[in-house]
């Protein structure tokens, strides 16, 4: 019966990580590598879950055993993801700092460009008032 218990929770503990890293990546809160990375894992705890071959330990551990092997690998899990949530965040925002840093660029070019077609004007219009002179 405690093996039971087990594989349920570890299908239970798969079918969340697949549904909650779907959903963060539609919130684009994790990007897309994260989000595949936790639906192949989330896949394999499934039918860890599932596949009775895959979950033949489950049936060698103790109940105590087994129930704090989940709770240790819960908390491990959800750190892992809230790390990926963290690193994805960070380098969405690295991305939309590179493409402004890009456009702060483009225009610092086309005011230097502006500017220096009026020094040019300027030089002209000084060269012609000290020849008309």
């Amino acid at each position: 019966m405690e093996g039971i218990i087990i594989r349920a929770g570890v299908f239970l503990a798969g079918a969340i990580l697949m549904i909650s890293s779907f959903w963060m990546n539609a919130y684009k809160k994790i990007t897309v590598n994260f989000a595949v990375i936790w639906e192949i894992l989330g896949l394999m705890l499934v039918l860890v879950g599932i596949v009775p071959v895959f979950s033949q330990w489950s049936r060698l551990v103790s109940s105590g055993t087994g129930l704090a092997f989940f709770c240790v690998g819960s908390v491990f899990l959800f750190e892992e993801v809230r790390t990926s949530v963290l690193l994805s965040q960070l380098m969405m925002k690295n991305r939309e700092l590179a493409m402004q840093v890009s456009l702060l660029n483009q225009e610092n070019e086309y005011i230097m460009n502006e500017l220096d077609a009026l020094q040019k004007t300027v030089e002209n219009i000084n060269e012609k008032d000290t020849v008309c002179s």
